[in-house]
């Protein structure tokens, strides 16, 4: 906190020194233009997505960090100390770019106000050479720790500890000073106009028309001195600290000091590698495109920031055994001790009451009460079911679960966007709504339970939940393909008898055909949990898969399944079948009715208004059947990737539907921008 408020005042102190225009007799623009990624315009608003998530996760990821370590007293030591300070320091730099990158790919706002341009540009490298201080200073941890443990407490106190950081934050402070100051002399009175997505400090100095010597020497000897002496001290801390740990005498006490770098190493392979690829093409890359050039320049200032808590999360046992307490029950302190019982003492805790409770809605009610009389049949059922995640990939579980974390926020944006919009009140978006509705149920009955996998090792399901789940997740499959189906007959309409499509497509019956394939999904579905429920369940409780997956429940019953297995398959393929070919015949139609069109662009822009559902359907069917091919004849495929496969048919097209209409719709995307513009626009 002392750091960024000092750092917070020395920006407010910039910002006014820099604001008194009559201070100077040289031309200076009152704003800049950033451009974003020039020759990539079409594509800000795929480039935003994975920028976006990675500030998110920075975000998430270092707030976490910053409170368990308040939180919990036995990390109230130097390393830790020095880790709280790299989150702060991660913080601030990520928020002083993102947010206005974001306004540029998504609202066109392209304009900066000059001082808070050089405000921008001094944070950026201000805080650039603060972390990289603090890597050297947890180094210095690092080597005082492992080569002479037993004075680290009386070399590493508190007081000593907050004197680094000053002296850190001190450092980066009067080395970047100079760096706005001589930005502020420089007349500019070529153009106002920045080719970046931020004030880089060598793009804005170059639109100065004078002799920028001064400034460009200056900025790399700060540069060279800064990152030398730095990667010298570091690299002289590891050669101390393996120099101690070669004189250990056993591998294991070898291998067990080194992992108390193997975070420290990562966070600095993940801060200078892109760094220094970033100044090499920016120096030397001339026959780099610009493009390259700005998209290096963003991942090295934005990706460690979202890294750097991932890597200590994963790597460090103290902070995610804390954060695995925060979610269970205090009787579960004892797991320190004994990793082998966390799966099982996650499952009392509150963690998985939530989620059981999510999967027994409306239909879950139903099938609970019938499935509940223990006593109407003989056949032994498990209490639990075991999901292991997905076996042979456990160590990559926190990496794999980081994509499949964005699939909410776009679905309630375009239930929003179509509710307050009274323009988009038509057939397409109705059905649009519901395929966001179902998106969102899907993926709830998914991602909750998955997470708690890989996050808290949370792995039991009770086994009527587990059927509640694997029933949700099959009719919501067949209700989306229903969904489908209606929006190409929309399409088809709209196109081939335009006239009479606001007649046909009335609010009656689009509501009518969103309950009929509701119905039909419900019904078709219905038996697989009865037949699961009467199977008895002798060999093992154990599922591979992240979910309650159909065939890999009904796998382990010890009993003839063939009945279960055909009427599976024939509602897959009575589905899938009926669906593309009405599909098909919608699009057939469409396109005759296409080609019959007087000109190309009538022809083209008829076509545009296809283009978003054609996308979610491909989006959809492709890794469906991709998923089925791989499961019933892919018997060389490893199973990881089957269980991979089955994740990603479930959970990517939730997440892409809403990017793909809302990049591809105008209606939405002006109603989108409409709270961020003036009025007059």
């Amino acid at each position: 906190m002392q750091e960024t408020l000092f750092c917070l005042s020395v920006g407010h102190f910039l910002l006014f020194t820099m604001s008194d225009s009559n201070s100077t007799n040289f031309i200076n623009p009152s704003t800049f233009i950033l451009l974003g990624i020039p020759g990539l315009e079409a594509a800000h608003i795929w480039i935003s997505i994975p920028f976006c998530t990675v500030y998110i996760i920075a975000i998430l990821g270092n707030f976490t960090i910053l409170f368990i370590i308040k939180m919990e007293p036995s990390l109230h030591v130097p390393m830790y100390y020095f880790l709280c300070m790299l989150a702060i320091t991660d913080l601030v730099l990520s928020t002083s770019i993102l947010p206005k990158m974001l306004s540029i790919f998504w609202f066109y706002s392209r304009e900066i106000n000059f001082s808070a341009c050089l405000t921008q540009m001094y944070f950026i490298h201000c805080f650039s050479v603060t972390e990289s201080g603090i890597l050297v200073a947890m180094a210095f941890d690092r080597y005082v720790a492992i080569c002479d443990p037993l004075r680290h407490s009386t070399i590493l106190t508190i007081p000593v500890v907050a004197k680094i950081g000053l002296a850190t934050v001190l450092r980066g402070i009067m080395l970047i000073l100079p760096h706005a100051f001589l930005a502020r002399r420089w007349p500019y009175c070529r153009t106002n106009i920045i080719p970046n997505t931020y004030c880089e400090h060598i793009a804005v100095v170059k639109l100065a028309c004078a002799d920028i010597s001064v400034s460009s020497y200056y900025s790399l000897s700060v540069a060279f001195f800064v990152t030398a002496l730095d990667v010298f001290f570091i690299a002289l801390s590891y050669t101390q600290i393996l120099r101690a740990i070669f004189r250990l005498p056993t591998k294991d006490a070898r291998l067990k000091t080194f992992e108390t770098c193997g975070s420290h190493l990562c966070v600095i392979l993940a801060f200078y590698i892109p760094h220094l690829f970033a100044a090499l093409t920016q120096r030397f890359g001339h026959n780099v495109p610009l493009h390259l050039h700005i998209l290096m320049a963003n991942m090295y200032l934005l990706v460690p920031p979202a890294l750097n808590p991932i890597i200590y999360g994963a790597k460090t046992q103290q902070i995610w055994v804390r954060l695995l307490q925060l979610f269970t029950h205090k009787g579960c302190l004892s797991c320190d001790h004994h990793p082998r019982l966390w799966a099982h003492t996650g499952s009392q805790g509150n963690i998985q009451y939530m989620q059981e409770t999510l999967f027994c809605l409306s239909v879950g009610h139903f099938l609970l009460f019938t499935m509940s009389d223990s006593n109407s049949t003989d056949f032994i059922n498990p209490s639990t079911f075991i999901l292991l995640g997905i076996p042979g990939l456990e160590a990559a579980h926190i990496w794999i679960s980081i994509p499949f974390c964005i699939t909410i926020l776009g679905n309630f944006t375009i239930l929003f966007m179509v509710k307050t919009e009274p323009s988009l009140h038509v057939p397409m978006y109705y059905f649009l709504c519901m395929l966001a509705i179902i998106d969102l149920v899907a993926s709830t009955s998914i991602l909750p339970k998955m997470l708690s996998i890989f996050w808290f090792y949370s792995r039991e399901i009770s086994f009527t939940a587990c059927l509640t789940q694997m029933y949700f997740i099959l009719s919501l499959s067949v209700i989306q393909s229903g969904i489908l189906v209606a929006m190409a007959f929309d399409r088809y309409v709209a196109i081939c008898d335009p006239l009479r499509h606001s007649t046909t497509l009335t609010n009656p019956v689009v509501a009518k055909i969103g309950l009929a394939v509701v119905l039909r999904g419900i019904m078709l579905i219905l038996p697989h949990p009865f037949l699961a429920r009467r199977w008895p369940y002798c060999r093992t409780n154990i599922i591979s898969h992240t979910y309650c997956e159909h065939i890999a429940v009904v796998k382990l019953a010890c009993a003839d399944i063939s009945l279960s297995s055909y009427y599976s398959l024939s509602v897959a393929f009575f589905v899938t079948a009926l669906d593309v070919f009405f599909i098909a015949l919608s699009y057939t139609q469409i396109l005759r009715a296409i080609f019959r069109l007087p000109t190309k662009e009538a022809r083209l822009k008829t076509f545009g208004t296809c283009s978003s559902h054609l996308c979610v359907i491909l989006a959809s069917y492709i890794p469906a059947l991709f998923s089925f091919l791989t499961h019933r004849f892919g018997h060389n495929v490893p199973q990881h990737l089957h269980i991979l496969m089955a994740n990603m048919y479930l959970l990517v097209p939730p997440m892409l539907n809403p990017i793909i209409y809302g990049a591809r719709n105008q209606q939405i995307r002006v109603r989108l921008l409409q709270p961020f513009t003036h009025k007059g626009t």
